[in-house]
């Protein structure tokens, strides 16, 4: 299966149950479709248990692994979750992503042996620090110009709080074995292969550097739950929620909207949840930032870079999900995000909806929005216009001006062309002021004739634009309200049920009454685009806004910078349907009449549709009008 089916709308919040201590495998630098391989023998036996070495089970020459398996194949040999004290060590069961450095290893088996602080430190020999790191990656003929102490410690932390999950997440399969010196040793050394001799920089370190855009599709797992207290002027205290996010090899500081932040607290989001993000912000540096220097630390408050994330562009992931970027062979066709499914999974102000696919209900005449502004830009009046009343205040307003201009036109060309004379050169103030300047002209040398004519050039030009602006300070003057429409379309929509997503069962029972309807407000719209908005038709729409309506229901918005497009492989008339499309049909007054007084908030039942002859019309207002059917 694809990753895209990671972000399906069956995939609710509610259905996040990942333990704190689940905490996925990560992956190099790109995420694919496949599930995250790790090697281990098939057929594991208690009486052979002790004779499995992790050397055997980790090491990279394949000649002596019996099959590579998946996270999802793994989880099936583990079976049912057992008591993790009895197969895991204690110490590994009390590590997390904040105290993975401190973590020491004996240094004859190689297992965990205790935690910097939190125990006492034992009397025999053990391993661990960044400086046996360092001392035996030179051992090993790695060039140190390359890495640094803080490479090795984010490494050894990310690694280490990994592992021990595994172990505690199988701890059939992997208890005491997962966990150790060589292995962790091991994957450094594959990192430092990956990352630093062959240049292929992790997602987090990417988006930090700024060398790719925080809007590409990400898997991130949860590392921390920040809460950052401080008092507030009333003597209250505030307690700001941020998440410490990772891939696996660099972490950044997340900051949520609203409705992640109830997530959080109602723990369906939680230290090991993976997210699927995309159109994030990265906030807080024009240059960004390198992980790896001594200013940045994604665990401060004072963390000068910040991942801004909202809820309707991130999504849950599987558990087994590969960590950082999604490749784009599997959303290139969504342009890099993921598919909204349903109307329903929308979350009103959190932040603009990535992709869903549309089905135009209903597409009502354009409108205009006019505001009428005073001289301090503040709106005094708004109305709401039809076609043809656009057109008459275009035309009211456009003859208005013309005749107010032809007014202060030669009051402003006297007067400009008084003060523009000023600075004109005396030659040409003399040949004015002479009886015959063409005769005057003729007798000028050569050098004033040049002053003359390049001084009736340059007038020309000044004075044209001198009128205009004396002309418009004028206007202002005389009509100190400013005037501004702008068009746009009102449509309803219904979210597009896509078959293939659902059961027969599901399909069969599907109650089209209960698709939800929103309205769709589109300002701006092109003619291109306007095109496409034709009633019954699907779209796939990028980038809309939704925010809550007054009757606590979704409203939808779009602009010029909402793509929009048909589907690739047209729906059938039936599928659309079943989508909630209801073709206009004319609805007698006697119907509507009744309808009327059992009226609800559904915007459809407040919609008819009515052939009729009309009987009168009354003016009530400027821009009302009672008709009489």
């Amino acid at each position: 299966k694809k990753v895209l089916q990671n972000i399906s709308s069956k995939s609710r919040w509610s259905g996040i149950s990942t333990s704190e201590s689940i905490v996925p495998v990560t992956s190099p630098t790109c995420a694919s479709s496949r599930r995250t391989p790790i090697h281990i023998t098939i057929e594991i036996h208690p009486e052979n248990e002790s004779s499995l070495k992790s050397k055997r089970l980790f090491e990279s020459s394949l000649d002596r692994l019996d099959k590579k398996i998946t996270l999802r194949e793994l989880a099936t040999i583990e079976g049912e979750p057992l008591s993790v004290s009895n197969r895991v060590l204690s110490v590994t069961c009390s590590i997390n992503s904040t105290n993975a450095t401190k973590l020491r290893f004996n240094r004859n088996d190689g297992l965990p042996l205790f935690i910097i602080g939190q125990n006492a430190a034992p009397k025999g020999e053990f391993v661990g620090s960044v400086g046996e790191i360092k001392n035996w990656l030179i051992s090993q003929d790695f060039d140190s110009s390359l890495f640094c102490t803080k490479w090795i410690s984010n490494h050894y932390r990310w690694i280490v709080w990994k592992l021990a999950a595994m172990e505690r997440r199988f701890p059939q399969c992997l208890g005491r074995k997962y966990l150790t010196y060589q292995h962790v040793l091991a994957q450094l050394r594959t990192r430092y292969e990956k990352e630093l001799k062959g240049a292929r920089l992790p997602a987090v370190r990417k988006i930090l550097n700024k060398d790719i855009s925080a809007t590409r599709m990400t898997i991130l797992c949860v590392s921390q739950v920040l809460r950052f207290r401080s008092k507030q002027k009333d003597g209250k205290t505030h307690t700001e929620v941020r998440l410490e996010l990772t891939d696996g090899w660099y972490s950044l500081q997340a900051v949520v909207d609203g409705f992640l932040l109830g997530l959080i607290e109602q723990r369906q989001i939680k230290v090991g949840s993976k997210l699927m993000v995309c159109n994030a912000q990265l906030v807080g540096s024009d240059d960004g930032v390198d992980p790896l220097d001594d200013c940045y630390d994604s665990s401060k408050r004072n963390c000068q870079v910040l991942l801004k994330i909202n809820s309707n562009n991130t999504r849950p992931a599987r558990w087994d999900a590969k960590l950082g970027f999604v490749s784009p062979k599997y959303n290139h066709h969504l342009g890099g995000t993921f598919l909204v499914k349903s109307l329903r999974d929308v979350i009103p102000d959190g932040g603009a909806i990535p992709a869903i696919d549309l089905v135009v209900c209903r597409k009502y005449p354009k409108l205009y929005l006019e505001h009428i502004s005073d001289s301090n830009h503040n709106i005094v009046e708004t109305l709401h216009l039809t076609e043809a009343e656009e057109a008459e205040r275009l035309s009211e307003h456009e003859a208005r001006h013309q005749l107010t201009s032809e007014k202060y036109a030669e009051e402003a060309r006297t007067y400009c062309a008084k003060e523009l004379d000023e600075d004109a050169p005396e030659e040409w103030k003399k040949m004015v002021a002479s009886g015959s300047p063409e005769d005057f002209y003729q007798q000028l040398g050569e050098n004033e004739k040049i002053n003359v004519d390049s001084w009736e050039k340059k007038r020309t030009t000044l004075l044209h634009g001198m009128v205009l602006k004396s002309i418009q300070d004028s206007l202002k003057d005389d009509s100190p309200n400013q005037r501004s429409s702008v068009p746009y379309i009102r449509l309803l929509v219904r979210s597009f049920s896509h078959l293939e997503d659902l059961s027969l069962n599901e399909a069969h029972n599907l109650n089209t009454d209960e698709i939800p309807s929103v309205e769709l407000l589109f300002w701006r719209v092109s003619e291109q685009v306007e095109s496409l908005l034709k009633e019954g038709s699907v779209l796939r729409m990028k980038k809309l806004a939704a925010k809550r309506g007054r009757f606590d229901e979704i409203t939808l918005t779009a602009g010029p910078e909402t793509h929009v497009e048909p589907l690739h492989h047209a729906p059938t008339y039936q599928h659309i349907l079943m989508s909630g499309y209801k073709k206009r049909v004319p609805t007698s007054l006697v119907s509507i009449n009744i309808e009327s007084k059992r009226i609800g908030a559904n915007r459809e039942t407040r919609d008819f549709d009515v052939a009729a002859c009309i009987v009168k019309v009354l003016r009530v207002s400027r821009n009302k009008s009672l008709a009489y059917l």
